[in-house]
């Protein structure tokens, strides 16, 4: 039916109102008030206030980073101190001492600027006081453990507590930066910190290995969680790292000796210790993995030099920007005295309006009047729409016109929702009417068939019968389909509950490859009232099986008892389905669709979703080594006790396939 014309649309009786004397919105919009200078003062006022916020966020995120900066700067430091130490004390006496005392220096210089930046990072981002807290404790036990450090290794644990309770302080700061660059950045910086941390643990670890030439209890456990710390706080770094970062990994994070040291490391790891592996030179794999450790550091270093040129920038632009959006909201606001424009309340009020009355239509009146429908409650009159845009439409603007163009596209919508949630209940209707009388007609022929059957003694014909029997079985089933779909009953039914593997057989029955099909499930028993929709359920996944997979393999349905109920599984031998068009089907398979075009080109995934909502069973199709497989997962409410099931192969299959 075509739309009537909006210029057809005549009101029989016009109010006087205001309304009708308002100008055109154009006059209205260009009509110089006064009140816009105040209006822009205001909003000059607040875009300074909002641009000297941002500039002194930018000041808050240049300190952060500098902290950043100088955490990662601080923990290198303390990682060649400590290795210094051990080397040491490894070769006894004093002549490396002097290289101990000026590693010292630089940590102390470190440890220097890494207070300062951290109590400014204090000042600006209070939530970090707690791990700030806590790394400073840390730095108050240095002295005493550089004491401890050289007579012995009881205070490498402690160096390493440090360094991790600095390292905490650098994952913590990207939390706090708003700006997403900065944040990423501050998270390339610590992932890089981390990664050269746990590379000297591994050294200094697999140095000793390899001096003893055998592993203590727990060595190689505590070497494969630092391979897999590294491996993730790598991964953690690839995720993030873009552009410049990504080139300045690749670039200097390879190399020879990183790929000798990661050698030297797989070696032991991958033959679990073997003795063959652990006779290595302990100064080649030091050589080697320090040099490693020293491509972190390039790395860190020239990251979060980066960092801090990024941070200055933005702190540099954001203030340039305050002083920028002063001026110029100061210059507008002296010019706008001549030009300043404010939309009339009423105007605005009255769009307003005219925009609540069509998100009603939209979200609250079209469906309502759809679910009224097909609940059979006929068809409203006019809604809240229609009243909203009555005095809207006694004007004679540009706005009167819009809502008396809305007023007809109202009504339109509303009349063709009605008329199509009538079309497609009366076509459920029908489907729904022509399934049951398919299923009667059906039935009626099984009956005729099982009177022949009985009669009948020729083993040639009898088999004709079967086959005429077993064929108009699967029309039942496929009648019963498109009554499943129109949201009707199958009608199957069934007295008391059965046996579950009397089930599978009743469902396999309704089949054309059924003697394909192989059982081996627990004893359970099924509810009567499930028994019929469980029957069609699992027909219909073992045809799929059958059709999908080669004609001579076998179909198995095994199953095994959960703590919530029972799982079944139908295994097939097909070729396998892609992930896009599984991923497809199990969403199909979780939300029962309506009866449509597209529900009848894959009727049977859709009966399954609907037989399966109606006792809660969960369905979901899994790929195997060697084609798919139907998880089947029956709630416990759906099963009960053996005892009360009867076995009953012959007539239980009979019944239950409709004959």
């Amino acid at each position: 039916m075509p739309l009537p014309r909006p210029a057809r649309v005549r009101r029989h009786h016009r109010t006087p109102n205001r309304a009708e004397h308002l100008w055109s919105v154009r006059t209205q919009l260009l009509a110089p008030i006064l009140v816009a200078t105040v209006g822009l003062v205001v909003l000059g006022a607040t875009q300074t206030s909002a641009a000297h916020y941002a500039a002194r966020d930018a000041d808050r995120a240049r300190v952060l980073a500098d902290t950043a900066t100088a955490t990662v700067r601080l923990v290198h430091e303390l990682e060649r101190e400590l290795g210094e130490t051990a080397a040491l004390r490894q070769r006894g006496g004093t002549a490396g001492r002097p290289l101990v005392d000026a590693q010292r220096r630089r940590v102390d210089t470190a440890v220097e600027r890494y207070r300062t930046a951290s109590a400014a990072a204090g000042r600006a981002a209070p939530d970090l006081t707690p791990v700030l807290n806590d790394a400073a404790g840390q730095l108050d036990l240095l002295g005493a453990n550089r004491r401890l450090a050289l007579s012995g290794d009881s205070a490498d644990p402690t160096y390493g507590s440090l360094v991790e309770s600095l390292l905490a302080v650098a994952d913590a700061l990207p939390a706090q930066l708003r700006d997403a660059d900065l944040a990423n950045g501050a998270r390339e910086v610590a992932a890089v910190a981390a990664q050269e941390h746990l590379a000297a643990l591994e050294r200094d670890l697999l140095r000793g290995v390899f001096a003893r030439g055998s592993l203590a209890p727990g060595e190689l456990a505590g070497l494969g969680r630092l391979r897999g710390a590294r491996e993730q706080r790598q991964a953690e770094f690839l995720r993030i790292a873009t552009g410049a970062a990504n080139t300045a990994w690749y670039r200097l994070v390879t190399g020879g000796d990183v790929e000798t040291a990661r050698r030297m490391r797989d070696a032991v790891l991958d033959s679990d210790g073997a003795a063959e592996s652990l006779k290595t030179d302990g100064d080649a794999w030091y050589v080697a993995q320090s040099g490693t450790i020293r491509r972190y550091n390039l790395l860190g270093r020239e990251l979060s030099e980066d960092l801090d040129e990024d941070a200055a920038a933005l702190a540099r632009t954001a203030r340039q920007q305050a002083l920028l959006t002063a001026a110029a909201t100061s210059t507008v606001a002296l010019g706008s005295l001549t030009a300043a424009v404010l939309l009339a309340v009423r105007t605005s009020r009255r769009l307003r309006r005219l925009r609540v009355a069509a998100l009603t239509m939209a979200n609250r009146e079209l469906p309502d009047r759809i679910t009224a429908i097909a609940a059979g409650d006929g068809c409203p009159g006019d809604g809240t729409a229609t009243r909203l845009t009555a005095g809207i439409r006694r004007g004679r603007d540009e706005v009167a016109q819009v809502a008396e163009a809305f007023d007809t596209v109202n009504k339109a919508a509303l009349r063709l929702a009605g008329e199509q949630a009538e079309l497609r209940l009366d076509v459920t209707r029908m489907a729904e009417a022509l399934a049951r009388r398919i299923r009667t007609l059906i039935t009626r022929q099984l009956r005729l068939l099982d009177e022949f059957e009985r009669e009948e003694t020729d083993p040639d014909a009898l088999a004709r019968f079967f086959a005429l029997d077993h064929l108009a079985a699967r029309l039942r089933r496929n009648g019963e389909n498109l009554l499943v779909l129109a949201g009707g009953e199958p009608g199957r039914g069934h007295e008391g509950a059965l046996l579950l593997d009397d089930v599978i057989r009743a469902a396999a029955s309704e089949i054309e490859d059924y003697p394909r099909v192989e059982v081996d499930v627990p004893t359970a028993a099924v509810h009567g009232a499930a028994v019929g929709n469980l029957v069609h359920l699992l027909a219909e996944l073992l045809e799929n099986a059958t059709v999908y997979s080669p004609p001579d393999s076998v179909v198995l349905v095994d199953g095994r008892r959960t703590v919530d109920g029972l799982t079944l599984r139908v295994h097939d031998q097909g070729i396998g389905i892609s992930e896009s068009r599984l991923a497809t089907i199990n969403e199909r398979l979780a939300s029962p669709a309506t009866l449509s075009s597209a529900a009848a080109g894959s009727m049977g995934l859709h009966v399954v979703a609907h037989l399966a909502a109606r006792h809660g069973i969960r369905v979901q199709l899994h790929h195997t080594g060697s084609g798919t497989v139907a998880q089947v997962e029956v709630p416990e409410a759906v099963l009960t006790r053996v005892e009360s099931a009867t076995r009953r192969p012959g007539a239980a299959r009979r019944q239950l396939a409709g004959r």
